[in-house]
C-alpha cells in the first residue's frame, strides 16, 4: 500500500515542492489545465468551527476539478455521541479520497494538532490540515501566491511586516506559524510585530530560524510596531492568541491592546521599501479592531486577491496530491 501524502504543516512541503505547486497554480488561475482531473473523487470536508474562505474554496476547487465535496460537521456524525477517531477514520478511508479537517478549540491549545496528527496517521487517504491550533498551510500557500503575484522575482527580498493586531476573540497562531515556516523555506525576509505576551511560540521561531539560516532568509521579531514596519512591501494583520498569558490574564492584557495595536491609515503611511506597501489580511477581521476601514478597503488592500488565490492553490494541491507530483513523505 503506498502511504498516503498529507499536509499538516507548511513545512511537510519542501521548497522545491512548494514553488511547483505556485506554478500550478498560476497555470490554473489562468485557465490552462483539465478541469475534470479529479472526475470520480469525493473529498470530505470535516469542520469543527465555522468556516468561510476554507470551505467554500476547497467545495469549488473540487466541483471545478470533477470532484465531489461532502462537507460536515463534527456535531453531525458520531463524533458527537462519543465514537472514537479510529473508529470513524477507519469508516471514511472507505468512503473518501481525501479529507480536509478543520479541528481547534482555543480553550486546548495544541490538541487540535494532535487530533489532526492521529487521524492522519489512520489514514490511508491524503489528510489536509484546513486550520487547526499550530498551522494553516491552505492558507500560507495562497498569500505566497498573491507575493508572487505582487513582487515577482523580487518576492524573496521583500519584506513582510506580520502585526499583532486587537480582537475581543481569541484566535489560533495557525497562520502565524505557516508564514514563519514558509517564509524560511523559501529564503524570504518576515517581521513579526506583537505586543508583551504574544510573541510566538518559542519552538516555532526557533526552528523557523533554523531553517531561515539555511535557506537566506531572515525571521525577525520586535514589539515595535512602527519600527516593524518600516522597509516593508506589505503589511500583513493577525491576531493570535498568548502562548503564555492565560484567563483573565490574557483577556485584560489583550483589552489594554485595544486602539493601540491597528493597523490605520497612519501606520500604513509609515510602511514602504520605496513604494507604498500593500495590506494582507486572511479575514476575518473586523474594521476598528484589527485594521481601520479605510486601510482594509483602500486602494492599497489585496484582501479579496488572498481569497481568491485560495481557490487556485487548493485546486494545484488537489490535483499534486492526486497526479502523484506529492508522493510519500516530502523530499
Amino acid at each position: 500500500m503506498i502511504t498516503p501524502r498529507h499536509l499538516l504543516r507548511i513545512q511537510d512541503l519542501s521548497a522545491e515542492e512548494i514553488r511547483s505547486l505556485l506554478d500550478l497554480a498560476e497555470a490554473l488561475k489562468r485557465g490552462e489545465g483539465s478541469s475534470t482531473s479529479l472526475a470520480g473523487r469525493c473529498i470530505g470536508l470535516l469542520f469543527n468551527v465555522p468556516s468561510t474562505r476554507t470551505r467554500v474554496s476547497f467545495q469549488v476547487a473540487a466541483a471545478q476539478l470533477g470532484a465531489v465535496s461532502l462537507p460536515y460537521g463534527t456535531q453531525e456524525l458520531r463524533l458527537a455521541n462519543r465514537e472514537s477517531i479510529e473508529d470513524t477514520i477507519g469508516v471514511l478511508n472507505r468512503y473518501l479520497d481525501a479529507l480536509v479537517v478543520r479541528w481547534y478549540d482555543m480553550n486546548e491549545p495544541g490538541a487540535g494538532h494532535e487530533r489532526l496528527r492521529q487521524m492522519a496517521d489512520l489514514a490511508r487517504i491524503p489528510v489536509i490540515n484546513a486550520l487547526d491550533d499550530e498551522e494553516h498551510p491552505c492558507q500560507v500557500l495562497a498569500d505566497l501566491l498573491t507575493l508572487r503575484e505582487l513582487f515577482g522575482a523580487d518576492a524573496a527580498s521583500r519584506r513582510i511586516a506580520y502585526v499583532w493586531s486587537y480582537s475581543p476573540r481569541q484566535k489560533t497562531p495557525g497562520v502565524l506559524h505557516s508564514s514563519m515556516m514558509a517564509a524560511a523555506l523559501l529564503g524570504h525576509r518576515a517581521t513579526i510585530a506583537h505586543p508583551p505576551g504574544f510573541a510566538p511560540r518559542e519552538k516555532v521561531t526557533r526552528s523557523a530560524r533554523a531553517i531561515a539560516a539555511r535557506s537566506g532568509g531572515d525571521i525577525t521579531l520586535t514589539e515595535n510596531l512602527e519600527e516593524a514596519v518600516k522597509g516593508c512591501a506589505a503589511v500583513y494583520t493577525l491576531s493570535w492568541k498568548s502562548a503564555v498569558l492565560t484567563g483573565q490574564e490574557e483577556i485584560q492584557a489583550r483589552t489594554r491592546l485595544a486602539g493601540r495595536w491597528r493597523v490605520t491609515a497612519p501606520l500604513m503611511r509609515q510602511a514602504s521599501d520605496g513604494e507604498e506597501a500593500v495590506f494582507l489580511d486572511c479575514m476575518p477581521t473586523t474594521r476598528g479592531e484589527e485594521v481601520d476601514a479605510e486601510v482594509k478597503d483602500g486602494p492599497r488592500s489585496r484582501i479579496f486577491q488572498q481569497a481568491e488565490n485560495r481557490l487556485h492553490t487548493q485546486k494545484a494541491l488537489l490535483t499534486q496530491l492526486f497526479d502523484g507530483t506529492l508522493r510519500g513523505e516530502p523530499r
